[in-house]
């Protein structure tokens, strides 16, 4: 069991450096194109969910609900925070963000390089257009093989606002992976890019 906890390190180490590598620039000193910003929907309110503790980070602008028994765990660079259940290595939800000043990066293009397809057995399962904060979103859903030879499932949502990528990662191994499926959306739900 404690081997899989390597499963999420690895899966977050590779989405950073590929959206390390989507906001990297061109050397060249042409102008950046305009790209437009998205809107948000007016009517989007964050979810409210009843016994969860709030996680804000003003910097980034985020805040997000999570669970009073879960504990998280900030991170550095491009990984803001990151939750998970005491005692289940076997599972994590990771916020990112990624600055996108000065590019002209879509969100198709961050959806499209953020997807980890250089994981071992990668299939991407499904890929939908959804909202995340009220802004529009994509949602990934995914399978790989973990280095012990273990499934694991992996959920991937991004938004790009105001030239910042916001993405939402949840990894479990695919045995635990829909014990928690219920309350990685209460808290997807709940989640307010501010900035």
């Amino acid at each position: 069991m404690r081997k899989h906890i390597s499963t999420v390190i690895v899966v977050g180490l590779l989405l950073v450096a590929m959206i390390f590598a989507a906001g990297c620039t061109s050397s060249d000193n042409s102008p950046t194109p305009s790209v437009p910003s998205a809107t948000r929907d007016p009517k989007f309110v964050p979810k409210n969910i009843s016994g969860y503790r709030t996680y804000s980070d003003r910097s980034v602008g985020i805040s997000i609900q999570y669970p009073s028994s879960w504990q998280a765990k900030n991170g550095s660079g491009y990984e803001i925070v990151s939750f998970n259940v005491s005692g289940s290595p076997s599972m994590s939800f990771t916020i990112y963000t990624q600055d996108f000043s000065g590019t002209s990066t879509t969100l198709n293009d961050f959806s499209q390089s953020a997807l980890p397809t250089n994981l071992t057995n990668f299939k991407l399962l499904n890929s939908t257009n959804t909202t995340l904060s009220g802004y529009p979103a994509k949602k990934h859903v995914f399978t790989f093989m973990t280095f012990d030879s273990a499934t694991a499932q992996g959920m991937l949502q991004l938004t790009l606002v105001n030239r910042t990528g916001y993405m939402l990662l949840y990894v479990a191994t695919q045995d635990v992976y829909p014990n928690y499926l219920g309350i990685v959306q209460n808290m997807t739900q709940s989640f307010n890019a501010v900035k």
